[in-house]
């Protein structure tokens, strides 16, 4: 007769040590999530520096050009006919009445400053009235 063979339990790991490997396993998956979530923080983070370098950079080649048109349209040939268009007091400076101090020397108090124009222009004549017809102090 045969010898009857027990069934036995085949399986030699016991229950601990396949909770052991279960929480390495867990464990070491945890670890990779977390590095490449990481990884992922930074590269977004370096998109959106990125991105801010680039509008920075259009930014100021925007305030390059819009300093380069205030140059262009406020030059003084540009300038002038228009305030002389639209009335205005300014003129051209008279080179003759530029007076030059040179430095460290007295101030003389006979300088004659006063010209022949009349204090309040003719353009003005509600003004030029008032000037008239008020006395001087």
């Amino acid at each position: 007769m045969k010898a009857r063979r027990s069934t036995r339990y085949r399986n030699q790991l016991s229950l601990t040590a396949i909770v052991v490997i279960m929480v390495v396993v867990v464990s070491l998956a945890l670890a990779g999530l977390g590095i490449v979530v990481g990884k992922n923080r930074v590269r977004a983070l370096g998109e959106e520096q990125r991105r801010m370098e680039d509008e920075i950079r259009l930014l100021r080649t925007e305030i390059d050009k819009l300093s380069q048109f205030k140059e262009k349209v406020f030059a003084s040939q540009r300038v002038q006919p228009r305030l002389t268009k639209i009335a205005t007091m300014l003129r051209p400076l008279d080179e003759g009445r530029i007076l030059v101090v040179p430095a460290g020397a007295p101030l003389r108090a006979d300088l004659d400053l006063s010209t022949d124009e009349p204090l309040v222009p003719a353009a003005i004549p509600v003004a030029s009235a008032l000037a008239q017809n008020t006395k001087e102090p």
